[in-house]
């Protein structure tokens, strides 16, 4: 019913989540939390504001009960149906991935096989680069996803495949392939 994607950062400025995001959004903070901004139109449909906000207490109660407290409902903005906004907090990638019935991928680059690591890699400075010419990335983090959606990491972009795009700090993937970020 309500795509679901994930926006990590800080707790502080909830609000600020609902006010600076119109688009699906995935945020990762330092800690390995994440925070989602799902934005979905509901101004055609029959669904009405009380039954939005009933789903999506009740999936997040029904995923908890199972897994432990690691899926919150930060804030949801109804005003407006034909952008309904939805602010989740998830304790980690793997409650996200459980909730959303995902497979995303975030280690340490160390962890990561050097096999994962396909195609050309433009770096924070424009540069196309391979595998190889990686530098400073024995204490980075990498995601690999596979859905369309922006992403806002807490920290440097290091390098991204080309099935990212950044610009302002905002990586879009574009869910054609498996798009991949190295950030620090």
């Amino acid at each position: 019913m309500f795509a679901t994607v994930v926006f990590a950062g800080t707790l502080a400025g909830c609000d600020n989540y609902v006010k600076d995001y119109d688009t699906n959004t995935l945020i990762i903070n330092k800690n390995g939390s994440l925070v989602e901004v799902a934005v979905e139109d509901f101004q055609n449909s029959s669904v009405k504001e009380e039954e939005i906000n009933a789903y999506i207490e009740e999936q997040i109660d029904a995923y908890n009960e199972v897994s432990g407290k690691k899926v919150s409902k930060k804030t949801i903005d109804t005003q407006d149906l034909s952008k309904v906004k939805l602010v989740l907090k998830y304790e980690d990638i793997e409650s996200y991935n459980g909730f959303n019935s995902l497979n995303y991928k975030l280690d340490d680059f160390v962890n990561i096989q050097e096999s994962d690591f396909k195609g050309s890699y433009t770096s924070s400075e424009g540069e196309v680069v391979g595998v190889a010419d990686f530098k400073e990335i024995d204490e980075s983090k990498v995601l690999m996803i596979s859905e369309a959606t922006d992403l806002v990491v807490d920290g440097e972009i290091q390098y991204y495949n080309e099935e990212f795009s950044v610009k302002d700090d905002i990586a879009k993937s574009s869910g054609n392939g498996t798009a991949i970020i190295i950030y620090k």
